[in-house]
């Protein structure tokens, strides 16, 4: 079923408050990515940021919780397990030899409500070689479970492993036929641990429009297309409070202390509940409004998005139809249709580049190769092969790279006129912007729109040497000014363009 589109004033939504809301996100820093508001399960705007798309998979992180709330809701209805079963019984082989008298208590319920009792968290993740369930249910279960709450990712992976245990099937096999498939989702994807068990608390890709219409089955309490899917039940379960999280950190941001539900998070405003990744991935359900805003971004500043919707948009929704305002409506298509990352102001060098048509550069010593190096914050990278040589194509539109690899060759394109170009390798999409700082210095971002960063790349060259460092482009994971890696250097190698290219670095040095 295809989502409707119509007007923001159609269902009661003043156009110029949508604008108002992306203007306040700029005047915040916010870097989005993409958005859908719906209303009445219609949607009435949306977008994306260049180079990232409306079709395209992105990282959801924490947002991918809410999915696997989702799919016990289902096993339980199913009678595939209950709420209350125990930890121990469901893995009696993995437990310490003499559990505590909390984790004897502990149940399905509690690590959904992130109330298992644990005082701190287990260390987890896909390079984790150690046995995560065993080390989840040794780690000491400090409060009576339901009692105190932890954010506790592993406790969310381990309610996929409960689920993988009962049915043989992996988080996105289970859902496919009872979610992903009715809703008319894409093909989800979600990272794997060690153990073959689904990183349900981190690790799913979506479009944005794979969010919209999960957040609308949620905000219709598990109908769609006329049918009841998941029993209403559940929602009333899932999406209230479940313990209080008040005073539990996340720097006293209201919208942190509204209380926790089954992998839900109740927001400040009355009647709000989210789905929430890291920096930034929401799926808002505001239930008085009938309305539904789902949105990917890079941030750090996570209240000032909500709080952007509580103050510049969820106000101005009225109860009924709106008369059409033809001038605002036409501000805020023509604001979503150029919709861009800050661009990077292109500045050609046509001798340097001249220079560097065809020139081919070898590293010095073995390195990842460039997808890897591209992976970017928020990319789960696996091993891949080294880079071998790294090629410099320009054209009238830009940058054509050309790393070859082991495994194959990988071509990027970069843009060179102040806007991101777009490139798809291996079926993921990339974007490319450069300019040249300095006669001898090429910057670069590049993206891998599935990641929630990027990655700023300073290309130094000199003589028959060239250089490379990077920063993400979210400060705060870059290391607060530190390099994001460590410079990797390069030798022109030898050919028919390495002297030309040679003489003209030693000559602009």
């Amino acid at each position: 079923m295809s989502l409707q589109h119509v007007t923001p004033e159609s269902v009661g939504i003043p156009s110029g408050a949508v604008t108002a809301m992306l203007e306040e996100l700029y005047a915040q820093g916010i870097e989005m990515h993409s958005f859908m508001l719906l209303r009445h399960g219609k949607v009435c705007a949306e977008g994306a940021w260049k180079p990232y798309a409306m079709d395209e998979p992105h990282i959801m992180f924490s947002f991918s919780k809410s999915l696997t709330s989702t799919a016990i809701g289902f096993a339980v209805q199913e009678g595939i397990l209950s709420l209350d079963d125990r930890l121990v019984e469901l893995f009696p082989d993995k437990i310490p030899e003499n559990p505590s008298e909390n984790l004897q208590k502990c149940c399905v319920k509690h690590l959904l409500m992130m109330g298992c009792g644990h005082e701190t968290e287990i260390a987890w993740g896909p390079n984790q070689e150690n046995d995560w369930i065993a080390d989840f249910l040794s780690h000491p279960f400090v409060y009576e479970p339901g009692t105190h709450f932890l954010y506790n990712t592993a406790g969310t992976n381990m309610l996929c492993a409960i689920l993988q245990k009962k049915t043989g099937l992996s988080l996105t096999e289970f859902l496919k036929p009872r979610l992903f498939g009715p809703l008319g989702m894409t093909d989800i994807q979600c990272h794997t641990l060690p153990n073959g068990v689904s990183m349900g608390g981190a690790g799913c890709c979506l479009t944005v429009e794979d969010m919209a219409r999960f957040m609308q089955f949620v905000a219709n309490r598990g109908q769609w297309d006329g049918k009841q899917l998941l029993n209403e039940g559940w929602f009333g379960l899932a999406t209230t409070k479940q313990i209080d999280n008040a005073g539990a950190g996340w720097g006293g941001d209201p919208d942190w202390q509204a209380g926790y539900c089954f992998q839900f998070w109740r927001c400040a405003p009355e009647g709000v509940f989210r789905g929430d990744g890291a920096f930034g991935q929401y799926g808002v359900v505001m239930t008085k409004q009938d309305a539904v805003l789902v949105i990917q971004s890079a941030s750090m500043k996570l209240q000032a998005v909500l709080t952007a919707v509580w103050e510049k948009l969820l106000p101005q929704m009225a109860e009924g139809v709106l008369p059409e305002d033809p001038k605002s409506l036409h501000v805020l298509q023509n604001r979503l249709k150029n919709l861009e990352l800050n661009p990077m102001l292109g500045m050609r060098s046509p001798g340097a580049e001249e220079s560097l048509r065809g020139a081919v550069y070898v590293p010095d010593k073995p390195v990842p190769g460039f997808a890897d190096i591209l992976g970017g914050v928020g990319r789960f990278v696996p091993e891949g092969s080294a880079l071998r040589t790294l090629s410099f194509h320009f054209g009238p539109a830009g940058l054509r790279l050309i790393a070859q690899q082991d495994n194959g060759e990988f071509a990027l394109d970069v843009g060179m006129q102040g806007h991101f170009t777009q490139s798809r390798v291996n079926g993921v999409l990339y974007g490319g912007n450069g300019r040249w700082r300095a006669k001898d210095k090429l910057e670069m971002e590049l993206r891998n729109t599935r990641t929630v960063a990027g990655k700023r790349f300073v290309l130094q060259f000199a003589g028959d040497k060239l250089y490379i460092t990077a920063d993400s482009t979210i400060p705060e994971i870059g290391g607060l000014g530190e390099p994001l890696m460590e410079t990797i250097s390069f030798t022109l190698q030898e050919g028919e363009v390495s002297t030309k290219t040679k003489m003209y670095w030693e000559v602009n040095e």
